[in-house]
């Protein structure tokens, strides 16, 4: 499922991407550990490259956000996602083994639902340049665990 650009900008409640983006709100700044740290502790990082995976990944066509270190709001492809993070595809560099701000549209379950957005912080692991694209891996980091839910579902659905 594709989304257009304008749908895209529509689900994270956005100004359409010619206008100035608005910018997400920062990573928690507290020490504490993040939701998922039971599950993947930012200690288990860094994951060297897209071969060294602990869930499988199944392969999607989302649209996606992320905020740079600078404050910058890019528009990407979400081209996989697992339990333990989302691969991404883009034109812009993203810089690895930092924690960014993310928002990815996620399709209904059912007919007639609406797309779900789904925001969060990930931590990015890998970076490989192919030709103009640019493949990032990224971990979760934080998400809401009714989104994380979400996303489980279509895992299992896809690897059906």
């Amino acid at each position: 499922m594709t989304t257009t650009p304008e749908d895209a900008d529509a689900l994270f409640d956005a100004p359409p991407s010619s206008a100035a983006a608005p910018k997400p709100p920062s990573p928690p700044a507290s020490s504490a550990s993040p939701p998922f740290a039971a599950e993947n502790p930012l200690g288990a990082l860094p994951v060297a490259s897209a071969e060294n995976r602990r869930e499988q990944r199944v392969k999607v066509s989302w649209p996606g956000r992320v905020q740079l270190p600078n404050g910058r709001v890019i528009n990407l492809k979400v081209r996989d996602i697992s339990d333990g993070g989302v691969g991404l595809l883009s034109e812009v560099h993203i810089p690895a083994y930092t924690v960014l701000n993310f928002a990815m549209g996620v399709p209904p379950l059912n007919e007639g639902g609406q797309v779900t957005p789904v925001s969060g912080t990930i931590k990015t692991t890998y970076l490989v340049v192919q030709g103009p694209d640019i493949y990032c891996g990224g971990t979760w980091v934080q998400v809401s665990a009714s989104e994380r839910d979400l996303v489980g579902k279509w895992i299992r659905r896809l690897r059906r």
